[in-house]
């Protein structure tokens, strides 16, 4: 008979937990579930993933073969407001002994903060298109990211959001042109709503007037901005952000949506407690904003282009038109503000390696230090369930490759850092200099390539299980799960992702000699379909490059892929895409209308990004419903990590993917005190 969890405790036995996945989720739960002597004491940890390498979407390669170049599945930036994450980061860099050589010691030489972002704007009625950028500096905010903090009530982020429009227009306007708009009334309302006791009453007589009050200030907003020049009156001029008629639509538009904001969240938000958020959550954004009065121009403008874009909001991965985006309300909003108003320090943190070594490295040989065993190269091709269906009782793993002596050592090391390689070290597998000419892909759902077949079972090689793969890999190696359970299978069901491209570039000039005209360096709402960008050049001094004649500049781009399959060679992409395209953002580098000048590209990096587990999730319109916590999920022994679960964003971001990485650990260890 199996003994279960309990009784493995009070027998003094330690509870054995796999971990089916090496991506953010799985590492995360790893990580909180052995993080104190008296859980590693109690859970005996092993995390299965495929391939050679930790990170899922966020692993990155070094391409030994070109100077130990930084190679990623697409752009990763932190965000300020990342909670969990930067929790977990700081604990692991605490807890790490990086190598003599390493120039990471702690978090902070991993990542670069950032305070400045933009949005372009194309301008109408000209050929070649006309772009620029609407840049936006924000504030640095007290303390550090992971700070432990209580969380914000709405009320005290409008207040804030307030003070921030207000800032970003006394630093942009002049007096004259602000007492001309007349804005500060409707931002001196928004203030003082966020501290009135009115609103911690819920709703009353008091809130209504306030609404009405509100509503009127943005009608005054809104007819000003209707009087506005529209886009193709203002295209000879859109070329420079400082030209007035441009500055002072900007202006409108970002009352208008703060105007919008604020009377969306006095209707249906305030007062109303957590719920209300879920019930936006059948909401488009846009279509929400719309129905608190969001003017079109203000709907389809670049900052909200912005959001949907860098989120790959786009239905069939089609982001041509805005038309096509979706987004739950409830979750954007509560993202959108604190993505914005709730970051500690900066509301950007680039990283100054590959995300595998800077985040995935420590994590690994942190993991590695507290006993945690990970199992490279453990495909999981099927999980079935106990014969009363109530709990997971094999799991069934394709064996991709023997490992020689049998413990696999994953690091190459560049400039002191030991680093994820693009691919196996093949010296370490039995028959690798044979796998490797055969140009096997581990990473390939059509690589069958396989030393032999595992098969883990319940009460002997594992009494719990955490599922940190995502729905696309959990349809295919889990059907019995969905037939088991109507709750499971809504899940599934109703899980949404979508394909992403994304290239890198090496630059011959630096960064200043490009004829980029703004400051910002993290873009997005640019020409499809490589619309987001940013500059990474803060890696070069940790690729290996010769001191002559070395790139001066790390340029990333991505964007939604709308193909069902991968293209024959996603640098074509690239190509077809940079002809038409780079010079609005890069004129002196480029032909005017055309390509990149020749000698401006040094090297080149492209990737389609369409098997499951590399696939981005969404979070469209009526969908945040059907997510699943992280547990126990639905069986008795199963427990949930990934950005798809139900966490505070519920979106598509290493946010989510840590914070339910933890709550499945601390669900664990919950049913097991």
């Amino acid at each position: 008979m199996q003994q279960s969890a309990a009784q493995d405790t009070a027998s003094g036995a330690r509870i054995k937990v796999a971990v089916l996945g090496g991506g953010p989720g799985g590492i995360s739960a790893a990580f909180w579930l052995s993080a104190t002597p008296a859980l590693r004491a109690r859970y005996e940890v092993t995390v299965h993933t495929l391939g050679w390498r930790l990170g899922g979407k966020c692993a990155s390669g070094r391409n030994m073969a070109v100077h130990g170049r930084i190679e990623e599945h697409g752009l990763h930036i932190l965000m300020g407001c990342y909670q969990t994450a930067f929790q977990t980061i700081r604990a692991c860099y605490a807890e790490w002994t990086p190598r003599a050589s390493s120039p990471f010691k702690a978090w902070t030489d991993a990542v670069t903060p950032q305070w400045k972002a933009a949005a372009e704007e194309q301008a109408t009625g000209v050929t070649p298109p006309l772009w620029a950028p609407w840049t936006f500096t924000l504030p640095e905010r007290a303390g550090l990211p992971g700070d432990p903090v209580s969380p914000a009530a709405t009320e005290a982020l409008v207040g804030v959001m307030a003070e921030s429009v207000q800032a970003l227009l006394d630093e942009n306007l002049d007096p004259a042109l602000a007492a001309q708009l007349n804005y500060g009334p409707a931002l001196a309302l928004l203030r003082r709503l966020a501290s009135s006791p009115v609103l911690q009453d819920g709703p009353t007589a008091g809130i209504d007037a306030t609404r009405v009050e509100l509503q009127e200030a943005a009608e005054r907003v809104r007819a000003q901005l209707a009087g506005c020049p529209d886009r193709s009156d203002r295209a000879t001029s859109a070329a420079t952000a400082a030209s007035l008629p441009v500055l002072v639509t900007h202006v409108l538009i970002l009352a208008d949506l703060a105007m919008s904001v604020g009377l969306g969240w006095l209707f249906d938000l305030c007062g109303r407690g957590p719920s209300a958020y879920d019930t936006l959550n059948a909401q488009d954004f846009r279509g929400w904003l719309g129905g608190h009065g969001a003017t079109q121009a203000a709907l389809d403008s670049a900052p909200i282009r912005a959001l949907y874009d860098l989120t790959f909001a786009y239905r069939n991965g089609d982001a041509t038109t805005l038309a096509n985006g979706s987004m739950a309300a409830g979750v954007t909003f509560r993202f959108v503000m604190d993505l914005a108003l709730g970051y500690r320090h900066a509301p950007f943190w680039k990283m100054n390696a590959g995300t595998g070594d800077a985040l995935f490295t420590p994590l690994y040989e942190v993991l590695a230090a507290r006993g945690v065993k990970i199992d490279f190269f453990h495909r999981v091709t099927g999980i079935e369930l106990s014969a009363d269906k109530s709990r997971i009782g094999a799991i069934q793993i394709d064996q991709q490759a023997e490992v020689v002596g049998g413990s696999y050592q994953p690091f190459v090391v560049v400039k002191g850092l030991d680093c994820w390689p693009d691919q196996p070290l093949w010296e370490q597998l039995v028959n690798g200099a044979r796998l490797r000419a055969d140009g096997v892909n581990f990473e390939s759902s059509s690589d069958t390539t396989s030393a032999g077949q595992v098969e883990l079972l319940l009460g002997t090689d594992f009494d719990m299980v955490v599922l940190a793969v995502p729905p696309d890999v959990i349809e295919a190696v889990a059907p019995q799960l969905a037939a088991a359970n109507a709750r499971w299978s809504s899940m599934v069901a109703q899980s949404v992702s979508v394909a992403t491209e994304a290239f890198q570039l090496w630059l011959a000039p630096g960064l200043d000699k490009l004829g980029w005209t703004s400051d910002a360096t993290i873009v997005s709402a640019y020409a499809e379909r490589f619309d987001s960008w940013a500059d990474m050049s803060q890696q070069l001094p940790l690729e290996d490059w010769p001191a002559a004649g070395a790139p001066q500049a790390i340029e990333y781009f991505c964007g939604c892929m709308p193909e069902d399959a991968p293209p024959a060679d996603p640098c074509q992409d690239a190509q077809a895409w940079l002809d038409a395209s780079i010079a609005g953002l890069w004129p002196s580098v480029a032909v005017p209308g055309g390509p990149m000048k020749p000698g401006t590209e040094m090297s080149r990096y492209c990737r389609a990004n369409w098997e499951g587990f590399e696939r981005y999730v969404q979070t469209p319109a009526g969908s945040v419903q059907y997510r699943l916590p992280a547990g126990p999920a639905q069986f008795g022994n199963l427990y949930l990590a990934g950005d798809w679960t139900l966490t505070r964003f519920s979106g598509g971001c290493f946010e989510s993917a840590i914070e339910s990485g933890s709550l499945a650990a601390a669900a664990i260890a919950a049913q097991n005190p």
